[in-house]
């Protein structure tokens, strides 16, 4: 059986996401992460990168001087990540693998874990999600950090819209959702005509979390949260977390 996530991060995935998050919002999260890191981790810190796509947080990091590691499961996300860290002369370590299986010699290696950009909740399973935490847990050294960046359940359903629409360079962008209220799951089918008029797709499902539900994942990993922000796009002391935040992003310390 083939997953969702198996097949979205190709080069439509690119396309139409990369848009969402331009160079301008990029510099922002980066330099809160940046601070985050000198707070909890100091300078050089060893970061991993947990589904890293196409580099976008991870590069910018190595420039600072960070010695990072970027994992992800799509082969071509990672070329393009290659690619863009051999042209800046950035020494990066790229890794392929499924983030609720990571490297076994990755044991307590990490000062800190990031997790960016909604890319957790992956899995139908609950347990499998929980065993991303378990892994990150694992891979981080004791007092270490975990960055994670997500949608927020309450304002996803908040502001729910069965159906939207958005452009993309030219592309008109059709978008079809349902949110299981039981499950926790959204769903997505976009639907827009490229180029040459042909229709193109694609479709995810992701769990969504409440503050409260993800507190409690990450405290049955061993990995403890010490602050709660709106997102990262603005100076941190300007950006509480809030009911309504479309974002969550929880700062989690390993005990």
């Amino acid at each position: 059986m083939t997953h969702w996530w198996q097949d979205l991060f190709d080069e439509k995935y690119l396309r139409m996401f990369a848009e969402a998050r331009p160079p301008l919002r990029t510099d922002q999260e980066v330099e809160a992460l940046l601070v985050l890191l000198e707070q909890h981790c100091g300078d050089a810190a060893s970061v991993l990168d947990l589904a890293c796509g196409y580099g976008r947080i991870a590069l910018p990091l190595a420039q600072a001087g960070h010695r990072v590691t970027g994992s992800d499961l799509s082969v071509f996300l990672l070329d393009q990540a290659q690619t863009a860290a051999a042209r800046a002369g950035l020494d990066v370590t790229w890794q392929e693998g499924d983030m609720r299986t990571l490297p076994a010699d990755w044991s307590s290696k990490f000062d800190a874990v990031l997790n960016m950009f909604s890319a957790f909740g992956y899995f139908d399973e609950p347990d499998d999600n929980q065993q991303v935490l378990a892994e990150v847990a694992r891979v981080l050294r004791p007092g270490g950090v975990f960055v994670i960046d997500l949608a927020q359940r309450d304002a996803v359903v908040h502001n729910y819209r069965p159906t939207d629409w958005f452009e993309v360079d030219d592309l008109l962008v059709c978008v079809s959702r349902e949110f299981d209220a039981i499950g926790g799951t959204n769903t997505e089918f976009w639907l827009w005509s490229d180029d040459r008029g042909e229709r193109q797709s694609l479709y995810f499902r992701v769990h969504l979390y409440t503050a409260t539900e993800l507190t409690a994942m990450l405290q049955a990993a061993g990995l403890e949260p010490i602050a709660y922000y709106g997102n990262l796009a603005t100076p941190l002391d300007e950006n509480p977390f809030e009911p309504f935040n479309s974002r969550l992003v929880i700062v989690a310390k390993k005990l």
